[in-house]
């Protein structure tokens, strides 16, 4: 989910006390998104899973609920690790602004919009690597039982069984994958997010609200910056469908990669 389910207080600095309220309200904010999303999620999921290059439609993919589980399998992972998340997102993002306005070489220039991108883009890559430490065993645990619906009784269990028959590591499987897609998924989130959201409220012709222009450029940046990475979403998706006894090179990235490519194409 943008990278998935952020919020406009993850990318702006603020005083202590503002800072846990827009934290609060991040939580919050991010539970909602991913409690709404989830179904389309599960719907997604199942459609990479199909062959064909996803040709499953999703009548097709509802009517097979009776065997797959209902498309909110696997809420309560996801949504267990929002506050985590959120939180990991708004100190990774402040603590590296803030370093970088530390060393800035700019004498605080603020109008260097190259200095600005470049700062929001590296930035927001940092925050989306880190990122993948909560997001990789959260939408592992989710994927399983988006498409297992008995095999696990519900998200502690299916954690439960992962942890102890393959340990840490299973538990992160696809994590390689899951940082390539965080890490310049924020890139392009940030960047593109903050350029649009300036543009919105101080276009001569446009002039948005602050709100309304928050929303606008939430939604183009996140819907932006998940088309350049949904290829390797479904590669990360792939991974952590296979059985956990997989062999190591089944569940490469080239040979996921390059089975996707040969069954599909691009």
């Amino acid at each position: 989910q943008p990278p998935r389910r952020l919020t406009t207080t993850t990318v702006v600095q603020q005083k202590p006390t503002n800072a846990i309220h827009d934290l609060l309200a991040g939580g919050i904010a991010g539970s909602a998104g991913i409690f709404v999303g989830h179904p389309l999620d599960s719907l997604k999921v199942r459609m990479q899973m199909s062959s064909g290059g996803g040709g499953s439609s999703i009548r097709t993919i509802l009517a097979q609920s009776s065997t797959l589980g209902s498309v909110w399998n696997g809420l309560p992972a996801p949504l267990a690790g929002a506050a985590a998340l959120n939180a990991c997102i708004f100190l990774t993002y402040g603590s590296t602004t803030r370093l970088w306005d530390k060393y800035d070489t700019t004498n605080g220039n603020k109008n260097d919009e190259s200095k600005s991108l470049a700062k929001e883009a590296i930035c927001g890559g940092i925050t989306g690597f880190v990122s993948s430490f909560i997001m990789c065993p959260t939408e592992h645990i989710k994927t399983k039982q988006q498409l297992n619906a008995t095999m696990y009784r519900n998200s502690f269990h299916a954690t439960q069984q992962i942890f102890t028959t393959h340990g840490f590591v299973g538990l992160n499987r696809a994590f390689v994958a899951t940082a390539i897609r965080q890490s310049p998924g924020f890139c392009v989130y940030f960047g593109t997010y903050e350029r649009l959201k300036d543009s919105l409220q101080t276009h001569n012709n446009i002039k948005c609200s602050q709100l309304i222009a928050s929303i606008l450029a939430g939604g183009f940046a996140g819907s932006f910056s998940w088309a350049i990475v949904y290829p390797i979403d479904l590669i990360k998706s792939r991974i952590q469908a296979l059985p956990m006894d997989c062999s190591k090179n089944d569940r490469s990235i080239v040979h996921i990669g390059k089975s996707i490519l040969k069954e599909s194409g691009w």
